[in-house]
């Protein structure tokens, strides 16, 4: 017969796994909406202006929503780099080698520009 230790490891593995997400739920809720509550309280109490108040509840909202959104942004960040971006674009990464052009001629006087003229014609 097989041990039955070995098979109350993966158990013990998925439990641990389902407490760390457990565990970042918690922290993500509950510590930052605590923060977020008690900078909006705070921003009150210092200014005692409802603008203020409501400028930071909203900037607060926001960055909640971003944090919230985050598990998103990764998936799409992750599967937007694993995309081929070269498929239907022909041949690409071809770099076509030309010749460089003809360095520009300082012409110092008339008589060397007739001359060169002549040499070129």
């Amino acid at each position: 017969m097989y041990p039955t230790t070995s098979l109350a490891a993966p158990g013990i593995i998925e439990d641990f796994t389902g407490l760390g997400t457990d565990l970042k739920t918690l922290l993500t809720v509950v510590v930052l909406g605590v923060i977020y509550v008690a900078s909006v309280g705070a921003t009150w109490a210092a200014t005692r202006s409802m603008l203020k108040a409501g400028v930071a509840a909203a900037g607060g909202a926001i960055v909640m929503g971003i944090i919230a959104a985050q598990m998103t942004i990764s998936d799409k960040t992750a599967e937007e780099l694993k995309k081929d971006h070269t498929v239907g674009q022909g041949r690409s990464g071809v770099v076509r080698v030309t010749d460089p052009p003809s360095p520009p001629r300082i012409v110092v006087s008339p008589t060397e520009a007739v001359r060169l003229q002549g040499r070129h014609a």
